[in-house]
């Protein structure tokens, strides 16, 4: 007897729909950031009725997340396996992709702003982001020291923190529109001149 399609088919856990709920979410919170954005709104994105949206992802925090992890993935997939110097190239040529996609680095700068709230949904993330971001410049850093590639004279904590206010700074600067040059080209002449090595490839 053959299977009567029921609301499940419509609505199945396909990558192709929770792209497209991924993307519309994206979108939504990169405009109107995650205290005034709706489900509604990216229901009516994504082309489908809230039912739908909440089939794959419940709640809206719980969507944020999925964003923000979802964007997290290709920059450890680049980095992965790199180390010392060849890992600030790394972050560079990160930088150098974000810096053409102004939706990305709008929704990190609305969403990093709204989440020093404690309570915020996505206040841990951050938190964590942050850590795990000077963590790994600062190793990149003590890895290039003991390569012989890193001035006697830098502290790798201090060349990390510098890097991560610097590439924040930068973001916002490029959203007003003052910036006066690339934002990589800034962080770029930065690593340069606490290394000892170029870190063009």
């Amino acid at each position: 007897m053959p299977r009567t399609p029921g609301p499940r088919g419509a609505y199945a856990k396909t990558p192709q729909r929770r792209a497209e709920i991924l993307g519309a979410a994206f979108e939504v919170f990169a405009h109107y950031g995650y205290l005034n954005s709706s489900m509604t709104e990216i229901a009516k994105r994504a082309g489908m009725t809230m039912p739908g949206v909440t089939h794959h992802f419940p709640t809206k925090a719980g969507l944020l997340e999925a964003v923000l992890r979802e964007r997290d993935l290709d920059a450890a997939r680049h980095l992965q396996g790199r180390r010392g110097v060849d890992m600030l190239r790394g972050l560079l040529e990160i930088a150098e992709r974000d810096e053409h996609d102004t939706g990305l680095t709008q929704l990190f700068a609305i969403l990093s702003a709204e989440a020093t709230i404690d309570d915020h949904p996505a206040h841990a993330y951050f938190h964590d982001r942050y850590l795990l971001i000077l963590g790994t410049v600062r190793r990149a850093f003590e890895e290039a020291a003991e390569d012989g590639d890193l001035r006697s004279d830098a502290v790798p904590s201090e060349a990390a923190h510098t890097y991560a206010a610097l590439s924040d700074g930068l973001q916002l600067q490029r959203l007003y529109g003052v910036i006066g040059g690339r934002q990589t080209t800034a962080i770029r002449r930065f690593f340069e001149s606490v290394l000892t090595v170029s870190v063009d490839s």
